[in-house]
């Protein structure tokens, strides 16, 4: 499989009506007590998933990977280099705009990374197209290591009138070290973005919509209780 090519992997099915759904929810709710149930999905924001098979970029992994499938011209790489000195060498990580436009946030040349929920326009830093998301030689490395923190980004959509602006964001985490065998080894989670223009909050994922109930249907009640409300539904549609 091309690593530069990231496939969410889903599981879809078919709620025939809003009658179906409510119903559904209904005995998911029965079922699973305290469960906090979803509510409706969100189109508006487009999710890739990669937290079961992160993408792994460094010196003994993917020496890069491209997110290529935003709508427009518009590509975020990531990628790994190494600077020889007269005494060591440094092997570090950058982030930056592959193609199209594309803006992500750095302070002092290095990736800003923040926790969930922050939005482009309240996160400090630069709106640059190239960053620094780590580096490590023979005596010092930085940053720290840190699992799921996110990056921001914009870009415009080269597909629609204008070329607006939209937000995103990367989750990512880092392994760092320094001395011999020390080099940063950054892990692609996953990202996301928004297809209206408003501002992305980092993690914000689509709500689950009908189908991903169904799913989790099956999860709660079990194979028996799911086919027994398919079957009283059918039912019902048969008066």
């Amino acid at each position: 499989m091309n690593r530069n090519s990231p496939e969410a992997q889903t599981k879809t099915s078919v709620v025939d009506s809003k009658g179906d759904s409510a119903k559904l929810l209904s005995l998911l709710a029965l079922a699973g007590g305290a469960l906090a149930m979803p509510q409706t999905s969100n189109a508006d924001i487009v999710f890739t998933d990669l937290s079961a098979n992160p993408i792994q970029v460094g010196l003994l992994a993917n020496t890069s990977y491209i997110i290529n499938n935003l709508p427009g011209t518009a590509q975020l790489g990531f990628h790994v280099h190494t600077q020889q000195t007269a005494v060591s060498s440094t092997r570090f990580i950058t982030g930056r705009q592959q193609a199209g436009y594309l803006r992500i946030k750095t302070l002092a040349s290095s990736f800003v990374m923040v926790n969930a929920g922050r939005v482009w326009s309240t996160v400090a830093g630069n709106a640059t197209i190239s960053g620094v998301g780590g580096g490590a030689n023979y005596y010092v490395f930085g940053p720290a290591s840190y699992n799921d923190k996110y990056l921001l980004f914009r870009f415009k959509d080269s597909t629609q009138p204008g070329n607006p602006l939209r937000y995103g964001w990367v989750e990512l985490s880092l392994a760092n070290s320094a001395g011999n065998t020390g080099h940063p080894l950054i892990s692609v989670e996953g990202y996301a973005y928004d297809t209206t223009g408003a501002f992305l909050a980092s993690g914000q994922v689509p709500e689950p919509s009908a189908p991903a109930l169904l799913a989790l249907g099956a999860l709660t009640l079990g194979a028996r209780g799911l086919r027994s409300w398919r079957k009283n539904r059918n039912a019902g549609d048969d008066q």
